[in-house]
């Protein structure tokens, strides 16, 4: 949860740094459904922008932010090690977990992974593949013949991070 002082000045940062997520994320969504990538200066400045609000007093502590950060980029991390994800989805997530801090960002990603697996659910049923993915999990013995081989589908993963950390937020921050 983002722990801000009760004072004004921690409603600013929490203003601050609910401003700068709610760019980060918006241009990261609109960049991926334009051109299918997010691009490294999106992250780059939602970390920095992260690191900095960590660093100003009222806001979430540096430590915080730092550990939103490792936190975010390591767990999506293993991801996109197996092709799971894109590289700018792993990146995008460590920003959001250095504007969140710890332990915020475990719920965004607890909630990403669930729109993430509703997406790729829909997409698989609107393609007419589910089924068809459905098979792979029999037995060989049990198929009679090998799939046809289609191209690979994918969602814009960062549409379900950034509605991972929008339902975070309404759940986390009183």
């Amino acid at each position: 949860m983002m722990e801000f002082g009760a004072d004004n000045n921690g409603q600013g940062m929490l203003v601050l740094s609910l401003g700068a997520l709610a760019a980060v994320i918006t241009i990261a969504v609109y960049t991926e459904l334009k051109n299918k990538r997010i691009p490294n200066w999106i992250a780059l400045l939602g970390i920095l922008a992260g690191l900095a609000i960590g660093y100003l007093p009222g806001g979430i502590s540096l430590r915080a932010s730092f550990a939103g950060l490792a936190a975010g980029f390591g767990l999506l991390f293993i991801f996109y090690v197996f092709g799971g994800i894109g590289g700018g989805d792993v990146k995008l997530m460590g920003a959001i977990g250095a504007l969140v801090g710890y332990p915020l960002i475990l719920p965004v990603v607890f909630y990403t992974a669930i729109v993430g697996g509703f997406m790729a659910i829909m997409l698989l049923i609107w393609k007419g593949r589910f089924w068809q993915v459905l098979s792979l999990f029999r037995r060989k013995s049990e198929q009679t013949a090998a799939p046809e081989p289609r191209e690979p589908l994918t969602i814009p993963y960062g549409v379900a991070i950034a509605a991972g950390c929008v339902m975070a937020l309404f759940m986390g921050v009183h």
